[in-house]
């Protein structure tokens, strides 16, 4: 079974669970297995208690070795993972899920996009997401989705 690493800032509002849920279900019916970096839960005591320290200097520092925790965890997911699937809604593209789209796509992986935003956030008119972006998208062999019901990743299994 193929697996795909998720792109996506969903996590970063609850709000967005159903969202998140509803692209996950549609991925897994197709038979890939989805490595979510949001559903990583290894560092959530680690992050709840720096929230509480009231030195600032000791709280940055203790968020410092989380982000570094946290990037090398989603490197993995990466680096482990067959594809990338990435949420690029919004009015700009979360530049955490740009900068796992060029990583993929410069590891060979292939990287596939959703943007259901009817808005362009292009460099361009008709370029509905970043021309970098798109271009690594598109160089691997991938594709841009405009609707969870247009995912179609059988027809692009290596």
């Amino acid at each position: 079974m193929a697996t795909i690493y998720l792109a996506s800032p969903l996590g970063f509002s609850p709000e967005n669970g159903h969202y998140l849920e509803k692209i996950k279900t549609r991925l897994t019916s197709q038979g890939f297995a989805v490595f979510d970096p949001w559903e990583q839960t290894q560092s959530a005591a680690d992050i709840a208690k720096a929230f509480t320290l009231e030195n600032y200097r000791e709280r940055v520092s203790v968020f410092r070795m989380i982000s570094s925790e946290i990037g090398k965890r989603n490197e993995e997911g990466i680096r482990n993972a067959d594809m990338l699937f990435a949420v690029l809604d919004g009015a700009e593209i979360d530049s955490g899920t740009a900068s796992e789209v060029g990583f993929a796509s410069a590891l060979g992986k292939r990287c596939f996009g959703l943007r259901t935003d009817l808005r362009d956030s292009g460099d361009f008119v008709g370029v509905p997401v970043n021309l970098q972006v798109l271009h690594f998208i598109e160089r691997t062999g991938g594709k841009l989705f405009r609707g969870i019901d247009d995912i179609t990743l059988g027809v692009y299994e290596k």
